[in-house]
């Protein structure tokens, strides 16, 4: 029996948004499972308010609104790009830019403008993910049992019932909201599932308590709850834009070291969608959810304190740890599942990794 779905078409929007220049580790896929705790469901959801306002913006938001950047038309107004524009080539496959503003348009007002061509870049590279994985499917004529796609879709219903925060809507809400409906959910459940057993075939218990003994300390419970400050890098081609880049966070540096307030330096300052809410990263282990030059500063950190800037691939990070959470005892039985769990996200990204080395693909986003 599956114990977490990766529903790669539908979220991945939804989490480019929350993951994108936080110094997280790019996944070969997008995870949401069925089985995700009620708090992860109302971290990622929090924001969620079915209003007129967000129903304006879930139908009527486009390019030309503000912080598109995608060149000026007449009047000063930004035009709008041909959504039937080809964005990238995946072996034969065409990616449109419909495909990338349908994703896009959900989150580019509670961004930093100046973000928004690094989360294009990204987006592409998640439908490009997207894209080698269906022909993957395809060709390898994977298949998920209907009574599997059932359960999970069962389970979706049943966590938002169960979270306080999201019992008063339905499944069908969260999906109009994303643009998206039922039918395109049970898709990517089949996708998502096919590859997951796929991937799963060589994970036995001696392979799973192996991994656990060699990496024990990410299951040991210890973490740390931080939050950041981003200018990004990923853009940049030349160095002397680097070196501003550098001198801009040396003086967000100094401006914190003179007093003032993190979070609100972050909503100012930070190229991160995190800075909306004041750069929060919420809890992280010392391993597997952050890049190593951004956890190895964050856990040298003392509490209470600003980081010294921090270059990682992102781009130059300013941390600050407010809590940490020690190590505790911990036995392979107690976390079996999360292993599991972990084993199976590498080995989709192995995947995700060999299928693009092998692939033919062109990105032509501009």
């Amino acid at each position: 029996m599956l114990r977490r779905i990766s529903v790669f078409l539908f979220f991945s929007g939804l989490l480019a948004f929350s993951m994108y220049g936080c110094g997280k580790n790019e996944p070969g896929g997008t995870q949401l499972g069925s089985q995700t705790t009620d708090q992860d469901f109302a971290k990622i959801h929090k924001d969620v308010n079915f209003n007129k306002e967000d129903k304006e913006k879930m139908h009527g938001v486009g390019m030309e609104t503000e912080g598109g950047g995608h060149g000026m038309g007449a009047h000063g107004k930004k035009e709008k790009p041909d959504p039937n524009k080809v964005i990238a080539l995946v072996n034969s496959e065409k990616i449109l830019r419909k495909d990338l503003d349908k994703i896009l348009d959900r989150f580019k007002n509670h961004v930093n403008p100046a973000a928004l061509i690094s989360m294009e870049q990204q987006i592409t590279e998640q439908l490009v993910t997207q894209s080698v994985l269906r022909q993957f499917v395809v060709e390898q004529k994977l298949t998920t049992p209907e009574e599997i796609v059932d359960k999970e879709i069962a389970k979706m219903r049943d966590n938002i019932k169960k979270n306080p925060t999201t019992k008063d809507k339905t499944l069908e809400q969260f999906l109009e909201f994303q643009g998206s409906n039922i039918e395109e959910l049970r898709t990517a459940i089949r996708m998502s599932a096919a590859i997951e057993t796929y991937v799963s075939k060589g994970i036995d218990d001696k392979k799973q308590e192996e991994y656990f003994m060699k990496n024990i300390s990410n299951f040991n419970g210890e973490t740390v709850t931080a939050s950041h400050i981003l200018v990004d890098t990923k853009g940049i081609k030349t160095q002397e834009e680097l070196d501003k880049a550098k001198a801009k966070i040396e003086s967000i540096k100094k401006e914190l070291d003179e007093g003032a307030d993190f979070a609100e330096c972050a909503k100012k300052y930070s190229d991160c969608p995190t800075g909306k809410t004041g750069g929060d990263l919420s809890s992280f282990p010392r391993h597997g959810a952050m890049v190593e030059e951004f956890a190895k500063a964050a856990f040298a950190a003392e509490v209470g304190k600003v980081s010294e800037p921090v270059k990682t691939e992102f781009g130059y990070h300013l941390i600050k740890v407010t809590a940490n959470t020690p190590a505790k005892d911990v036995s392979f039985s107690e976390v079996k599942d999360k292993v599991r769990e972990v084993l199976v996200a590498n080995e989709m990204n192995n995947l995700v990794k060999d299928l693009k080395e092998k692939a033919k693909i062109e990105i032509t986003l501009q």
